[in-house]
């Protein structure tokens, strides 16, 4: 099926296209205008390394040997462990159904900046359906971060001058629309009229040929009357077609038989005497002279 066809077939069932067509119209428009937006918040933080009393720190305040520093995460070879240990933490069901229960958006996204040597940025990004609410969410995202943080370093009762510190460095101060949303809904009501439109033409055609079906049942059940059949019986055979030369077309087709002529024939007198035999015209001259002239009628 060509572009062609199917724009002849759409034409065709108009009043099905141009309906479906505007309808779709409609709540494209009311989805991009009405529909309910969401809106975006983030905040970063860098996790801050703790710093290590020195050996001379240590020897001059014995407070500071006796200070517990088994911190698991200070101990590892890769600084970047802590952050991603947090970005796993705060990606959990668990903090979206927390969030969820205090009436703020379970929908945000935990990432790591990318960054040159060792990577200590988290980014949280909130989504709601209102400004303040993106806001309030990203916030939530910070608390729940600085606490985490802690808690996890302090597993082994280390000393609070041996954990890392959250520190914000950019906070949530507005949040910006998300036309994204609006587009990805817009282009769904438009694919869904797309495929509404060719079901609805698929089903016009259905009943137009169910109908055409109807139709020709019918018609070939009615009687003919006898007045069309009287007609058909007396009806003059159509004259077969000629070419050039007055030959019939098709070659060996047998010619139709020649319609009689009704006029009347001319007569003349095949005697003079008292018993007079008529011939036709055509007929008498075909007769010689003592046959003419003969009152015995001509047996031929």
């Amino acid at each position: 099926m060509t572009p062609v066809s199917v724009l002849k077939i759409l034409w065709r069932h108009k009043v099905s296209m141009i309906t479906v067509v505007v309808l779709t119209l409609v709540a494209a428009a009311y989805v991009f205008f009405y529909a309910p937006r969401s809106y975006m918040a983030s905040t970063v933080y860098v996790l801050v390394t703790p710093r290590v009393p020195s050996v001379e720190e240590m020897r001059a305040d014995p407070a500071l040997a006796a200070a517990n520093s088994d911190n698991p995460y200070l101990r590892s070879a890769d600084s970047s462990l802590i952050t991603q240990v947090m970005a796993t933490k705060l990606s959990s069901t668990d903090v979206a159904d927390s969030l969820k229960a205090t009436g703020l958006s379970p929908d945000y996204t935990v990432t790591l900046p990318a960054t040159t040597g060792a990577g200590q940025l988290i980014r949280m990004e909130a989504t709601g359906s209102s400004p303040q609410l993106a806001i309030t969410t990203a916030e939530a995202l910070g608390q729940r971060l600085t606490a985490k943080l802690r808690d996890a370093q302090k597993v082994n009762g280390a000393d609070d001058r041996y954990l890392f510190t959250a520190l914000q460095i950019d906070p949530p101060s507005k949040a910006t629309e998300q036309f994204s949303s609006r587009l990805r809904s817009m282009i769904v009501v438009l694919i869904g009229g797309v495929i509404l439109l060719f079901g609805a033409v698929s089903i016009a055609r259905m009943l137009e040929s169910s109908r055409a079906a109807r139709k020709d049942a019918a018609d070939k059940a009615k009687p003919v009357s006898r007045r069309r059949r009287s007609g058909d019986r007396h009806a003059a055979p159509e004259a077969p077609a000629v070419d050039d030369d007055g030959e019939p077309r098709g070659g060996s087709a047998v010619r139709a038989p020649a319609v009689e002529d009704r006029k009347p024939r001319k007569y003349a007198v095949a005697g003079v005497h008292d018993s007079p035999f008529l011939l036709p015209q055509h007929e008498l001259q075909d007769l010689s002279f003592d046959e003419q002239r003969s009152d015995v009628p001509v047996k031929r």
